[in-house]
C-alpha cells in the first residue's frame, strides 16, 4: 500500500510539471507553479504521516 502511494505521487508530479500543463498554463505560470508546489508539498506531507501509522512509528 505504501509503494502505491508514493508511485502515485511520482506519477502526479510528472503530469503536474509536465509540459502539457506548463504550456496549458504559459500566462499564469507563476501562480500555477507556486500553488501547484504547495499542493504537492502537503500530499507528500499527508502520505508520510500516512506511511508513519501504519509502521506504528510516532
Amino acid at each position: 500500500m505504501k509503494r502505491d502511494i508514493w508511485i502515485a505521487l511520482f506519477l502526479l508530479g510528472l503530469l503536474l510539471f509536465g509540459w502539457p500543463l506548463l504550456n496549458i498554463f504559459h500566462d499564469s505560470l507563476t501562480y500555477y507553479l507556486f500553488i501547484i508546489w504547495i499542493v504537492y508539498i502537503g500530499l507528500i506531507f499527508l502520505a508520510s504521516r500516512s506511511s508513519e501509522r501504519e509502521d506504528g512509528g510516532g
